[in-house]
């Protein structure tokens, strides 16, 4: 049992790193979340097999290492929402520039019948 609390604060702390090490681009806020998922699945993994054991509970250590990850998790995903919501905004950008286009030009295509008279 010992040893598997051990690998839990190894995993904790490797994601841990990962996330210090982050640069502050999404790009690598993504990269960085496709590889935690993995020891992140490992971790869950470990958790119940601890719980069944009786002893799931976490030390003090692995407690403040789960902290800074849930503190670096929310930079990464409030980042990702950041960059995103830029791009939305772009792509409406777009979409008012082709509407205004093809307004424009929709008014020069329409046949125009002006009534002499019938």
């Amino acid at each position: 049992m010992p040893n598997q609390q051990y690998n839990r604060l190894e995993i904790l702390v490797q994601v841990s790193q990962r996330l210090h090490e982050w640069d502050g681009s999404s790009e690598q806020a993504n990269e960085i979340i496709e590889k935690n998922h993995v020891l992140l699945a490992e971790l869950k993994e470990m958790d119940s097999l601890l719980q069944q054991q009786g002893n799931g509970s976490y030390t003090e250590k692995e407690q403040n290492q789960v902290a800074a990850i849930i503190e670096g998790q929310q930079s990464l995903l409030a980042v990702i929402k950041k960059d995103r919501q830029a791009v939305l905004s772009k792509m409406k950008q777009m979409n008012q520039k082709n509407k205004v286009v093809d307004n424009y030009y929709s008014s020069f295509q329409q046949p125009i019948f002006v009534d002499r008279g019938m």
